[in-house]
């Protein structure tokens, strides 16, 4: 999955993908961002701070469904019904046919949405800067506050333009139910005129995640010996605005 599409998904929706696909995250986790936005899990506040997760909140589930890019159509086809773009797929089952008209367009579907997110995230400050200075966490490392879990997930991304996808329906769903139903009834991939990037989920599962770090401004050497000299001069990490010691793990 390119940065360009994680990026693009992240400013259309409230999503921050897991990439790579499949990666389980839970709140509490440490990791790190690769060039390429890939995430890979270092540790959690357990093994290196000491410390538990702590209280979390939770949202309620719901359905969603985003799509972006130019002439993105989904049509649904009942059984019975000969497909134009794909002539050698079985006609007897209802499918859904997907149609990109432009490069890095994509759909995303997803059943049960709900979000979970750390409570008091001050408490952890001091411990990562005493972390640092002890030589066991690194300045582009990030805090997962935020998990998003999802029922069922399907994510479909052209990367050519004239993307054409079949996909086969693994469930009864009606015509008008809805693109969030119709994109999330057990579908598969049944067939593509070109390559796509693909993730389809019919578990339970953490599909995206939220994560700080803390500003560059807060490190200093890690062989000081006072926790006062790893801060900001004249700065107590305790005290220091929400917005001066935290970033987005996505800033870097």
């Amino acid at each position: 999955m390119s940065l360009s599409l994680i990026k693009s998904i992240q400013d259309d929706t409230d999503l921050r993908l897991i990439v790579p696909f499949g990666l389980t995250l839970q709140m509490g986790d440490v990791i790190s961002v690769s060039p390429d936005g890939e995430f890979t899990l270092q540790g959690n506040v357990k093994s290196l701070l000491g410390a538990s997760t702590g209280r979390s909140r939770a949202g309620n589930p719901v359905d969603m469904s985003w799509s972006s890019g130019n002439n993105v159509e989904v049509a649904f086809h009942a059984g019975g019904k000969a497909s134009t773009v794909f002539p050698d797929l079985p006609a007897a089952s209802a499918r859904l046919e997907v149609s990109f008209g432009s490069a890095k367009s994509w759909l995303l579907a997803m059943r049960g949405r709900k979000l979970r997110s750390l409570e008091n995230l001050d408490r952890f400050r001091v411990p990562i800067l005493d972390a640092y200075r002890r030589g066991v966490w690194k300045p582009d490392w990030a805090l997962v506050t935020t998990v998003g879990e999802a029922s069922r997930m399907t994510l479909l991304a052209a990367r050519s333009r004239n993307t054409k996808v079949a996909l086969s329906l693994g469930a009864k769903v009606a015509a008008n139910a809805g693109l969030k139903a119709q994109l999330t009834a057990g579908v598969s991939i049944a067939a593509a005129n070109q390559q796509i990037t693909q993730c389809i989920t019919s578990r339970r599962t953490a599909v995206s995640c939220g994560a700080l770090r803390v500003r560059d401004p807060w490190w200093r050497s890690p062989y000081v010996t006072d926790l006062a000299e790893v801060a900001a001069p004249s700065e107590d990490p305790i005290k220091a605005d929400r917005d001066e010691f935290w970033e987005d793990v996505d800033a870097l």
